[in-house]
């Protein structure tokens, strides 16, 4: 009797008490929660929702008309299995491979340009963020003519006595292209790295070289090291955007010539949008989601304890 006794005064008493610490959290973060409702329900409206979603819908098959039929994984059986995805992913990690360190190293040598004129600075800056400002498309269309066989730079080499280069060949086009996004995004990534060399103190660097330590030794023992934290977050970002080429690659060459510059989200694209496999594309996302969290993890554990 005294076990269902308190069993029942715990069923009563119970809501009540969580009612009540729920009441008491609310009254004391009530502003802060408000303040953040309206973010959080455009994060969970369009990321959470929409993740959810594709997760689902990677475990069918649905040709967009009708209902989606559950395959369990099968989709993800045959994506290990397709050349093409496969070749899609080595485009990807190709592209990464030539952004990710061209892109850190430049950007912090022009950083360290900038930081070092005592006239014309914010000139300059203007200057070299200016790509930025233009569409990816708009930029994609000019320089898709500035790459053609018979286009500008061809022109240029061959006034100059040499032969002219084709860009877009199988060989050159992912490196042409990473060109483009090179010379797109150094610019605005060296803000970034301008930015913490200013946050340094100059009695630090004037000590350092009173003490006898030349540039070199300043860069390797003072600048370097104190620079660390924005060489993570650009190598990181830097990645991010280089597994999020889709622009480019579209407007410029459409994937080709023979798949040779399709990254994976022209992949997903093409697989949703114009074969109509959205269960497929869907498992693709998925697969292209956990690639790019594994590799930033592994990235950042390697800078960060190197």
């Amino acid at each position: 009797m005294t076990i269902k006794r308190s069993g029942a005064l715990f069923l009563k008493t119970a809501p009540r008490v969580v009612m009540r610490k729920f009441s008491n959290a609310f009254r004391k973060y009530y502003l802060d929660l408000t303040l953040a409702l309206p973010g959080l329900l455009l994060l969970t409206t369009f990321f959470v929702a929409p993740a959810i979603a594709i997760f689902i819908v990677s475990f069918t098959k649905w040709p967009i008309i009708g209902r989606p039929t559950f395959i369990g994984l099968q989709n993800y059986y045959r994506l290990f299995r397709d050349e093409f995805f496969i070749n899609a992913l080595k485009n990807t990690f190709y592209y990464t491979s030539i952004l990710v360190p061209s892109i850190t190293i430049l950007s912090f040598m022009l950083a360290l340009l900038l930081r070092n004129l005592t006239r014309g600075r914010e000139f300059f800056k203007a200057i070299y963020i200016f790509p930025m400002v233009v569409t990816l498309t708009s930029t994609a269309a000019i320089w898709k003519g500035m790459l053609l066989p018979f286009g500008p730079l061809n022109q240029i080499l061959i006034k100059c006595g040499l032969s002219p280069i084709e860009f877009l060949s199988v060989e050159l086009v992912i490196p042409s292209l990473c060109l483009v996004l090179i010379w797109r995004d150094i610019g605005y990534y060296a803000l970034y790295f301008l930015a913490g060399l200013e946050s340094i103190s100059p009695e630090i660097l004037e000590a350092a070289t009173v003490d006898g330590a030349g540039p070199l030794h300043r860069f390797c023992y003072i600048i370097f090291p104190l620079m660390r934290p924005i060489v993570i977050l650009v190598s990181i970002l830097t990645t991010i955007g280089s597994f999020m080429i889709f622009t480019l690659v579209y407007v410029i060459t459409g994937g080709g010539p023979a798949y040779a510059s399709q990254a994976l989200l022209n992949y997903i694209y093409d697989v949703g949008w114009k074969e109509f496999r959205m269960g497929y594309a869907a498992a693709t996302a998925v697969v292209y989601f956990a690639t790019l969290f594994v590799l930033t993890m592994i990235q950042r554990l390697v800078i960060k304890y190197e």
